[in-house]
């Protein structure tokens, strides 16, 4: 049997694969960074009864090219790059890796939420840039901001990565937690969210419903002095509003991690606006990250092999 791997994908994964007797084949993102087209997917895959893709696609023409392939896997949080109407019509399972880097995200939130807090990047881009006094005065009256313990953080979505930012905000510093969330219980209104949260975090899907859900009213109810954190999707916030909001004062700082447009232009309003802390899109990119999902999809093709239910399939 042969198993195409283009997906990030540890030795140790290899050699698991190899133990129930594939052929590795190793392409594409996961070992050149570079994503391959259809023609050279299709090239590296000829005769696959595997396929293990991150970035590159599995549409209906990759499928109908493979008839020897009996399961593909994906090793991202949603099957979102392969064709499950297609694979269900050939009665191929998908494996994909929910929560992969649940972990990842949440670390780098209470992160973002400590230097926009505690004005760790503004206080080193000074120092760097200025040197150590501002305008002649001890830093140590500049860059000042409150502490975590006690404040309220308000999650926009309760599922996998809101939950550890929950409990990493809550028993690690002593934060007071709520979400909305209509998918879960016991959370309260957005509206209410946002009027009585210090801290505002973003962990819903990037959908139709959720474009633009940041809008200018949405800011305008928030608490002045408030923060807010984005990492779950560009689109959500309006960043034309965010940076209004910014410059006249009404939020004490904001941190974007993900963009409406990305790369995030050189020339976006978002590049100047105060008080903003501007990463690309890298809460995701944990290097742990490549070990939970070879984890996960080596675990569900065992359990194939051995004619078990998958405890990570899109069918």
């Amino acid at each position: 049997m042969k198993a195409c791997v283009t997906a990030e994908f540890t030795p140790d994964g290899v050699r698991r694969l190899e133990s129930l007797g594939y052929e590795v084949v190793r392409a594409g993102w996961g070992t050149t960074r570079q994503t391959l087209d259809r023609d050279a997917y299709l090239l590296a895959a000829v005769g696959s009864a595997l396929l293990v893709t991150e970035i590159e696609q599995v549409d209906a023409a990759v499928l109908d090219a493979l008839p020897e392939l009996r399961l593909v896997a994906t090793a991202r949080g949603g099957p979102v790059n392969v064709d499950l109407a297609g694979c269900a019509a050939r009665g191929i399972p998908v494996v994909f890796t929910p929560a992969r880097n649940a972990d990842s995200v949440a670390d780098f939130v209470l992160g973002v939420m400590l230097s926009l807090a505690r004005c760790i990047g503004a206080a080193e881009r000074h120092l760097r840039d200025e040197g150590w006094h501002v305008g002649g005065e001890l830093p140590y009256l500049h860059f000042r901001g409150p502490e975590l313990a006690g404040r309220a953080l308000g999650l926009v979505g309760y599922g996998a990565i809101g939950r550890r930012v929950a409990q990493r905000a809550r028993d690690g510093f002593g934060m007071r937690v709520q979400f909305c969330d209509p998918y879960a219980e016991g959370g309260v209104s957005l509206h209410a969210l946002l009027e009585t949260s210090d801290v505002v975090s973003l962990h819903c899907p990037r959908v139709a419903e959720t474009r633009g859900l940041i809008d200018a009213a949405a800011l305008a109810r928030m608490q002045p002095g408030a923060y807010l954190v984005n990492t779950a999707g560009g689109g959500i916030v309006d960043e034309v509003a965010l940076v209004e909001a910014l410059h006249a004062g009404h939020l004490a700082g904001a941190a974007l991690d993900v963009f409406a447009t990305e790369p995030l232009p050189r020339d976006s309003p978002l590049m100047t606006a105060p008080r903003l802390l501007l990463t690309p899109h890298l809460a995701g990119a944990a290097l742990d990250v490549v070990r939970h999902h070879t984890e996960l999809i080596c675990a569900d093709v065992e359990r194939w092999h051995r004619g078990e239910p998958l405890h990570h399939s899109a069918r």
